[in-house]
C-alpha cells in the first residue's frame, strides 16, 4: 500500500495534516483540510479485507440526512487505497463526561435520547450502526453527535439483519443510558468486534459474568421509569424497545436545555484565508458611518449637521420630496430673479440659510425660499405662503396659494373610490350565485309520491281505492331509528392470570390512530405463554353502547389465536365467543351476530411467533364497525 504521511495529498484535494487515535482495528485517522471548500475534515484510511464492504455501508450512511450525525462527505477509492472522509469528531465523548462522575438523570435521558433519535432516522433508511460504545456519542456545545454510522460497524464484515441490527443498537443504547446514570457499563455496551486490542478501555466496564446492578441500586434518586427500561432491557430475556424508536418513546419528553454544555469546548479549526494584497486598507461599514451621526461631521472646515427647520408661522416641518432641489431667490419685488440647482443633495438644506439666522426681514435685498419640491407637489405653495415678505408680490402667492388649495381640497372632495362599488358587486354576484346553484342542484330531487291530504279521522275508515276491486291495501313506511356508529374511547391490556404488567404504559398505542406505534406483551419462550398461564386480553370501551359486527386488527405478527367476546373486562373469559381465528397483518373478524354493547374484549388463548424466535403479540391499531 502507497505511504501516507502528513502533507499526503488525497485526490488531489484532502490535505493530510496530523494523524489522530482510533479504537477501532483496521482504520487510520487523520485530521486534514480540505482544499477546495477550506474546511477541516476527517479522512479514514480502510485498511483489511473487509474496505470494499465498507465503503458501501459509508456510501448508504451518506443518504441518512439527520444533524445529530457525523455526515459522511465523501468515499474514495483507488487501486490501492479506500477513504471515507466525515465530518471532524468535535466535542467531548460520553466517556469523557462520565469519567467527572455520573450524570443527573435528566442529562442522561436527553443524551441517550437524542442518539435514538438520530439512529431511528437511520433504522428507516435501512443503516444501522452495530458498534455503540460511549467514544461514539459526543456532546458539543449541547447538541448530541453519534459517529461511525456506516464505518465502525461494517469494519468486521456484513452485518446481521435489519430486526437484529435494530434490537443490537437499542440495546447498547440502554446500556450507555446504564453506563451515564450510574458509571458501570454493561458489556453491551462495548461488544465492538472491530475493537482495537490495544485501545483504553472505559473505567466501570463490567467483567465478564459478573452480574449486573440495576441503576439504583447504584446511585440513588435514579428516576423508577429509567430502572425499569436498564432491567427489563439488560436483563436475561428478550424484552424492552426493539428499535430506538420505541427507545425514543420510553424516554420521553426531555428537555434539549439538559444535555451538558462546557465553555471550554473545542472549536473546529480553520485554514486562515490569503492576507490582504498590499497596499489596500480595508475599513469596515460600521467603522465609518456607525461612530457618528453623520459622516464627515468631524472633518475640519465642515460645518455641524443642521437640525430641522420649521415653517416660521406654523412650526411644523416641511415634506421634503426625493427629487432634485431647486432655489429661488425673489427681489424685494416678489419676483423670481434667478432659478438654478442647490448645491446641497435632495432633503439638505442650502448653504446659504442658517436657521440661526431667523426669518427674513424686511430689511434685507433678497429672500432666499426653503427648498421647492416639483410642481405637482403642493408643500412649496405651503412654504412660500408662510415666509414672510416685504415685496409687493406676496398677494399674488397669496392668491395663487389659495386657489391651488382650493382645488386640492375639490379633488379630494370629488375623488371616487371603486372599491366599496366592486366589493357589493362581487358580494351580490356571490349570493345570485349560491341561489342559482342551489335551485339547479335541488332540481327534480323532490319527493316521487305527495301525500294527499287526509281527514283525521281517515285513519279509521277504508279509503275508496281501498274498496274498488283489485285494489290493494297500502300500509305506511316503517319508522328507522339511527344507527349509532362504535366510537373508541380507551383500551386497556388484560392480564388477570398474571401481574397485570403486559406493558401497560403502552395500552393506549393500540387506539391511537397512528398505525407506528404498538401495544405489546412481553416476550415469551412458546406460544402458550411459556406455562405460566393460559391467556392475555385487551378491552376496547367505547363511548355509547353501538352495533358491533366487524373487529378490525392491525398486527405485526401472523399465528396464534385470539378470541372476541362482549362482556366486562374484569370477565374476560365469560361470555359467548362471538369470533376467533388466527392472526395476521390486517386481520378481519366477523362476529357471528351483531350485538349492542359498550365493551368488546380480545382474548389471546396462543401467541404468534415473532422472526426473533420468541412468541408475543403486537396490536398497532384496532377498528369496530
Amino acid at each position: 500500500m502507497d505511504s501516507v504521511e502528513r502533507g499526503t495529498l488525497v485526490v488531489a484535494r484532502y490535505r493530510l495534516e496530523d494523524q489522530i487515535a482510533s479504537d477501532l482495528e483496521g482504520v487510520r485517522a487523520w485530521e486534514a483540510v480540505d482544499q477546495i471548500l477550506d474546511r477541516a475534515v476527517r479522512v479514514s484510511l480502510i485498511e483489511g479485507d473487509e474496505a470494499a464492504l465498507t465503503l458501501d455501508a459509508a456510501r448508504r450512511a451518506a443518504l441518512v440526512a439527520d444533524s445529530r450525525l457525523t455526515r459522511v462527505l465523501d468515499v474514495l477509492h483507488d487501486s490501492s487505497r479506500s477513504f471515507v472522509v466525515t465530518e471532524p469528531h468535535v466535542g467531548r465523548s460520553l466517556a469523557d463526561l462520565v469519567a467527572e462522575g455520573p450524570l443527573t438523570a435528566a442529562q442522561a435521558r436527553a443524551i441517550v435520547g437524542n442518539a435514538a433519535r438520530a439512529l431511528e432516522a437511520a433504522r428507516r433508511r435501512g443503516v444501522h450502526h452495530g458498534a455503540l460504545r460511549p467514544s461514539a456519542i459526543r456532546v458539543y456545545r449541547g447538541n448530541v453527535r453519534v459517529t461511525g454510522l456506516g464505518l465502525d460497524g461494517a469494519l468486521t464484515g456484513p452485518a446481521p439483519s435489519g430486526d437484529e441490527a435494530s434490537r443490537q443498537d437499542t440495546v447498547a443504547l440502554v446500556a450507555l443510558l446504564h453506563y451515564a446514570l450510574t458509571g458501570i457499563l454493561p458489556a453491551a455496551g462495548l461488544r465492538v468486534a472491530a475493537l482495537h486490542p490495544g485501545a483504553p478501555l472505559p473505567a466501570g466496564l463490567q467483567s465478564a459474568g459478573a452480574p449486573l446492578s440495576a441503576p439504583r441500586d447504584v446511585v440513588a434518586g435514579v428516576p423508577n421509569d429509567l430502572d425499569t427500561l436498564c432491567v427489563v432491557t439488560l436483563g436475561p430475556n428478550d424484552d424492552g424497545p426493539h428499535t430506538p424508536g420505541q427507545l425514543v418513546q420510553e424516554l420521553e419528553p426531555w428537555d434539549e436545555d439538559d444535555v451538558p454544555q462546557n465553555a471550554d469546548d473545542e472549536v473546529v479549526p480553520e485554514v486562515p484565508g490569503p492576507p490582504p494584497a498590499p497596499g489596500v486598507q480595508r475599513q469596515s461599514v460600521r467603522s465609518t458611518f456607525g461612530s457618528s451621526p453623520l459622516a464627515g461631521s468631524s472633518m475640519p472646515g465642515t460645518p455641524p449637521p443642521a437640525g430641522p427647520f420649521r415653517r416660521p408661522t406654523t412650526g411644523r416641518i416641511p415634506r421634503v420630496s426625493g427629487s432634485p432641489v431647486v432655489r429661488t431667490s425673489l427681489s424685494a419685488t416678489g419676483a423670481a430673479t434667478a432659478m438654478q440647482p442647490s448645491a446641497g443633495s435632495p432633503g439638505s438644506m442650502p448653504p446659504s440659510f442658517s436657521p440661526s439666522d431667523g426669518p427674513v426681514g424686511a430689511g434685507q435685498g433678497s429672500v432666499t425660499a426653503t427648498q421647492i419640491a416639483p410642481a405637482a407637489s403642493y408643500d412649496r405653495l405651503d412654504n412660500l405662503a408662510e415666509q414672510p415678505s416685504n415685496g409687493g408680490g406676496q398677494g399674488a402667492i397669496d392668491r395663487t396659494y389659495e386657489s391651488m388649495v382650493a382645488t386640492k381640497d375639490r379633488a379630494k372632495h370629488y375623488r371616487f373610490n371603486p372599491t366599496t362599488v366592486i366589493l357589493v358587486a362581487m358580494l351580490a354576484l356571490v349570493i345570485f350565485g349560491g341561489i342559482w346553484a342551489k335551485n339547479a342542484l335541488g332540481d327534480g330531487l323532490g319527493p316521487a309520491i305527495v301525500a294527499s291530504d287526509s281527514r283525521d279521522d281517515a285513519a279509521d275508515e277504508p279509503s275508496s281505492e281501498a274498496t274498488e276491486p283489485g285494489a290493494e291495501p297500502t300500509t305506511a313506511a316503517p319508522t328507522t331509528e339511527p344507527v349509532v356508529v362504535p366510537v373508541i374511547a380507551s383500551g386497556a391490556q388484560l392480564d388477570p392470570l398474571g401481574d397485570n404488567n403486559e406493558h401497560p404504559e403502552l395500552q393506549g398505542a393500540a387506539i391511537d390512530g397512528d398505525s407506528t406505534s404498538s401495544w405489546y406483551t412481553r416476550s415469551f419462550n412458546s406460544s402458550q405463554f411459556g406455562g405460566y398461564k393460559t391467556g392475555i386480553g385487551y378491552a376496547v370501551t367505547l363511548t355509547a353502547p353501538a352495533d358491533v359486527s366487524t373487529v378490525f386488527l392491525t398486527t405485526n405478527s401472523s399465528g396464534g389465536n385470539v378470541e372476541v367476546r362482549a362482556t366486562d373486562p374484569s370477565t374476560p373469559t365469560e361470555g359467548e365467543v362471538l369470533a376467533s381465528g388466527p392472526l395476521a397483518p390486517e386481520t378481519v373478524l366477523t362476529l357471528s351476530t351483531t350485538v349492542t354493547t359498550q365493551t368488546i374484549v380480545l382474548w389471546f388463548t396462543d401467541l404468534p411467533a415473532m422472526p426473533s424466535g420468541k412468541y408475543r403479540v403486537e396490536l398497532f391499531e384496532i377498528a369496530l364497525s
